[in-house]
């Protein structure tokens, strides 16, 4: 069996420490200080079309830190330039290193407050990072009194800053006041535009172009204007039976094109297969999150399945097994896992830079909807317009679109494809448990999906698969739950690695307890909540030390964060590691203190290699542990009681070791009998294989 090694509200002055930061704020740096050595300078006009240019390249290859140096040169020659900054911290933020981006964005707000991207970005990357009730203090900083604003850059400000914070009735209602003060204002104008048609109002987005044209006029407004016509014309055409008012256009036109191909779809007989033939895995990326890794395992044991001849579920496994995804340069580490599927000989693509309609788009399948597609959400659009042709050429038997998002992104076009069987693959609560999760078009694309035949639907929890029943009216059941297959990690270091547990455990030697952690560093995995029960754990029990595996938008927070809580010494950060298996192997116990999850694998390694787990109750988290037998789980996932948590580890290492050591060799058999990979891909070959005249929902 293939081993896949890998893994991969805070006070507003969280905010001004990190901008103080120069070491993380290179864009403030280069402001201060002005040009190094000999670089090249250049005229104020040739800055700003270099650093287009530059950041234009780096969203093609995905070079974005090696554009870094020439944008931050640009900016040290012309320091008063508020769009070359921007650029800079454009390119950090778009790099994916999201600490340093608030901090270089911080910057450039400070320096430039009247600007409106910097604090757009400001209020973004606060939200993102350490929550809205931090972007709500920067907010309320620049706004004490919203009612009074009346200067058009002022305005404009407080609009986006509405919609950064999810308010976008009150951000339209701001940029109607705006063009009603300003009527010549043709940014205000476009921003109201731009949002009216974000929400789907074509009636409101051409009724205000009208008043923009006779307000200020210009050829970019009227071109705006002949567009939003067309795109009425195109709707009437699309969706001639919709009402024609302001419910969301890309609603309307959605349901008229999954009506025609579901209705095709539905007229079309369908045959028995008696072996899994060609089968193409579609996800976002390949980082190395615990989804990609599911999938990873998958595609590998399928694609060993078909190189031996060995059956699975009764079913010869004829292949061949591909993966496609979006990107695998648009974030750093999106290609984690790429080495391992090429080394297995698996074909990946990367659809995201296919010709568009397969380069013929009056012969392509999507270009019959082309006037339609433009009105739907890009993320949609794009996966029909890229996926649709490539899927038609490749013809697998089956397609299986992994996580939430590539259902919204890659299930039109794999009903536009006409792929026989269509597994939606879901690894966490709906999006109405999610309201940042939420779009309009999600609800009618399931339904639509759902009502066709051979489409068929995955969780990998209980409870993920018992609310999206619950949410789209299915039976109970009709979701087919297929627990995470896990093996166990290799416990081989990486080079480097021994080296590094040596030093610590050196600094930590009076240490008789390791607590570990391997999670993403991010808003949603607590990392500093989780250092606060360290911090409280370790005052008392002083033996015990702690080991974090992973990196994220809040590592340097985090170690700040230890720094302050006088834990510096006793908390190693690896940073990402390709070596899981090493480091679980040096802890006596992991925490896991999520808000929220789908079924984390991390709480089943840790297990398989014999750990006892403590974790929050979120998604399907507690279906991966025996409560008080294996690990403990948590009252609550919406907070973290920090004494709870403290209490249990406290509790676990206080024990006798050989009462400890039953835990872990319980949760090595539990974890063995319930999420095996073989137990994973019968299920998964058997939904494959399944027939599929009748659509789950009627």
């Amino acid at each position: 069996m293939p081993v896949v090694r890998g893994h991969a509200e805070r006070d507003s002055g969280a905010v001004a420490r990190v901008a103080d930061a120069h070491e993380i704020d290179p864009v403030t740096a280069a402001a201060a200080h002005g040009p190094a050595g000999q670089s090249r300078a250049t005229s104020v006009r040739s800055a700003l079309a270099e650093a287009r240019d530059l950041l234009t390249q780096a969203r093609g290859d995905g070079a974005f830190r090696a554009s870094l140096p020439r944008a931050l040169d640009l900016v040290s020659h012309h320091p008063d330039i508020e769009p070359l900054q921007s650029t800079a911290a454009r390119l950090i933020m778009e790099d994916g290193d999201s600490v340093r981006a608030l901090a270089a964005w911080s910057g450039v707000h400070q320096r430039f407050p009247a600007a409106l991207e910097p604090f757009r970005m400001l209020i973004r990357l606060t939200t993102r990072t350490q929550g809205t009730s931090a972007a709500e203090s920067i907010f309320r900083e620049r706004f004490p009194n919203p009612d009074l604003v009346q200067n058009e850059d002022g305005l404009l400000a407080l609009a986006l800053g509405y919609e950064e914070l999810g308010d976008p009735s009150r951000a339209e209602d701001v940029l109607r006041r705006a063009t009603r003060l300003h009527p010549g204002s043709r940014m205000g104008w476009r921003h109201l535009i731009r949002l009216q048609e974000q929400r789907g109002g074509l009636l409101s987005a051409h009724h205000s172009a009208t008043l923009a044209l006779a307000g200020c006029g210009g050829d970019d407004i009227a071109q705006l204007h002949m567009r939003l016509a067309r795109e009425l014309q195109t709707l009437e055409r699309v969706a001639p039976s919709a009402a024609l008012d302001d419910s969301p256009s890309s609603v309307k036109v959605l349901e008229a094109i999954l009506l025609e191909l579901v209705s095709k779809r539905q007229s079309e007989p369908r045959g028995r297969r008696k072996h899994l033939g060609s089968t193409l895995m579609l996800t976002g990326s390949l980082g190395s999150g615990g989804a990609e890794r599911q999938l990873v395992t998958t595609a590998l044991s399928l694609n060993e399945a078909a190189r031996t001849g060995r059956t699975i579920s009764s079913y010869e496994i004829a292949g061949p097994i591909a993966v496609a995804c979006r990107s695998l340069t648009a974030k750093r580490g999106n290609d984690f896992f790429l080495s391992t599927l090429d080394d297995a000989a698996i074909a990946v693509t990367e659809y995201g830079r296919l010709a568009p309609f397969g380069g013929h788009q009056r012969l392509s399948r999507a270009g019959a909807y082309t006037g339609a597609l433009k009105l739907l959400p890009s993320t949609m659009r794009e996966g029909a317009v890229q996926l649709v042709d490539f899927l038609r050429h490749e013809a697998p038997d089956v397609v299986h679109i992994w996580q939430d998002g590539m259902v919204f992104a890659a299930g039109l076009a794999a009903i536009m494809a006409g792929i026989p069987r269509i597994v939606l693959s879901v690894r966490t609560l709906p999006p109405t448990d999610r309201v940042n999760r939420w779009r309009v078009e999600l609800e009618p694309l399931y339904r639509a999906l759902l009502r066709a035949p051979g489409v068929a639907m995955t969780a990998n929890s209980a409870l993920a698969a018992r609310r999206y029943e619950e949410w789209l009216d299915l039976p109970r059941g009709a979701v087919a739950v297929v627990p995470n297959g896990v093996a166990r990690l290799d416990e081989a270091p990486a080079e480097g690695d021994e080296a590094t547990w040596r030093r610590y455990v050196h600094r930590t030697a009076d240490a008789d307890f390791t607590l570990g952690a391997v999670m993403r560093l991010d808003q949603n995995k607590r990392p500093l909540e989780w250092l606060t029960v360290a911090e409280k754990f370790h005052r008392d029990h002083p033996g015990a030390r702690f080991v974090v595996v992973g990196d994220g938008p809040l590592r340097q927070e985090c170690q700040e964060f230890a720094q302050r809580l006088g834990m510096a010494d006793r908390v190693l950060f690896t940073g990402l590691s390709g070596s899981v298996g090493f480091w679980l192997a040096k802890m006596d116990a992991l925490m896991l203190l999520s808000e929220f999850e789908g079924m984390p694998n991390v709480l089943i390694e840790a297990q398989l290699a014999g750990k006892p787990v403590v974790t929050t109750p979120a998604g399907g988290a507690p279906e991966t542990v025996l409560h008080d037998l294996t690990g403990w789980v948590l009252s609550s996932a919406e907070t973290v009681d920090i004494d709870e948590a403290a209490s249990c580890l406290w509790r676990l290492a206080t024990m006798e070791q050989s009462r400890r050591h039953e835990i872990g060799a319980a949760a090595r058999t539990w974890a063995e009998r319930s999420f095996s990979v073989d137990v994973m891909l019968e299920r998964t070959v058997r939904i494959f294989m399944a027939p599929s005249d009748t659509p789950m929902l009627r």
